[in-house]
């Protein structure tokens, strides 16, 4: 394969998913439903893999471009022995507009720029997880219940939610505590301490941020939207296991679809919440059989191919990088 097939191949395969990718994601929700967990590592470590094809386009060309000059004579010297010590291909260079310098300067400046735009977001995310917890726990104080380190707050409404181990993990009000029965509230707090276990507080800031700057990109939208789902019925198969399914059944009935605290709804949008009698059906009747199987085995083709193809282009570099060219 030469660098002119491969530039193209990652060209269309990031357009292929880019378009496509929301279409699969859809078709494969009821076979992905079913392994939760690895849903979760197929959307995350697919928005990662297209995000290095995308980044490796510039890298490749520069194999085969020679354009301009834009270094001092010593330092452009040193640029295309990196080259020659990166390039798998032997081929000759072709002329282009474009100095080649440029090509790999170019990718290596996105990826800083969106490293500093997803840590500020994340940085911002979790300044306002610390002041939705403040607010929800003002008045709290600290109980063991079926095992697990609970905030308890003195309010009416029916509420479990969840925030990082560091802004007071598990909180649950009085009156959730009232309206459960001890089979439901070892539900409840199983669902809950799943989140914290599995870091899915940290998997969602993430993918949230990342997705803030790639929104327009279909595939990125459609997963960054279908996340949390995957992450609440990865956490609803922990408590089925916990306290059986009609439990937690009963319990999501009980806290209705928004289990959030109404003094703080707006901040708790950084908290994960125990609530959802939309994924009750999912409980109750689970898809079987092979559906969606097809398009989760298309997913994971499409990220396999991608992945080596991008590993292909970064490897040698790296390589070249740590041997000294």
């Amino acid at each position: 394969m030469s660098p002119a097939l491969l530039t193209l191949g990652l060209g269309l395969g990031l357009i292929a998913f880019a378009v496509s990718g929301p279409w699969l994601l859809r078709h494969a929700a009821p076979a992905l439903m079913r392994v939760p967990r690895l849903a979760i590592t197929v959307i995350s470590g697919g928005l990662v893999v297209w995000l290095g094809t995308l980044l490796s386009i510039g890298p490749v060309l520069a194999w085969f471009g020679s354009g301009p000059a834009l270094l001092p004579e010593r330092a452009a010297a040193v640029c295309q022995r990196c080259l020659a010590a990166a390039n798998p291909f032997d081929v000759g260079e072709v002329e282009t507009a474009i100095p080649a310098i440029l090509l790999l300067a170019i990718p290596t400046l996105l990826i800083l720029a969106l490293l500093v735009g997803v840590t500020a977001q994340l940085m911002r995310r979790a300044r306002r997880a610390r002041n939705a917890a403040r607010l929800v726990l003002r008045d709290a104080h600290r109980r063991q219940l079926h095992g697990f380190a609970v905030s308890v707050v003195d309010a009416r409404e029916t509420f479990a939610l969840t925030f990082p181990h560091r802004h007071g993990g598990i909180i649950v009000s009085t009156g959730a505590l009232d309206a459960l029965d001890h089979h439901e509230l070892l539900a409840v707090l199983a669902h809950e301490y799943a989140h914290l276990r599995q870091r899915h507080h940290l998997i969602s800031a993430i993918i949230a941020s990342l997705a803030a700057f790639l929104r327009w990109v279909p595939v990125v939208r459609a997963a960054a939207d279908a996340l949390p789902h995957y992450l609440e019925i990865a956490a609803d198969n922990e408590a089925r296991r916990h306290a059986g399914t009609p439990a937690l059944v009963s319990a999501l009935i009980k806290l209705g679809e928004r289990a959030a605290p109404a003094v703080a709804e707006h901040a708790c949008a950084q908290a994960l919440h125990a609530a959802g009698p939309e994924r009750i059906r999912q409980l109750v009747r689970p898809t079987g059989g092979l559906a969606g199987a097809a398009p989760t085995v298309m997913i994971t083709a499409y990220l396999v191919v991608l992945g080596v193809a991008s590993a292909a282009v970064h490897l040698p570099y790296a390589s070249a990088a740590l041997t000294g060219c």
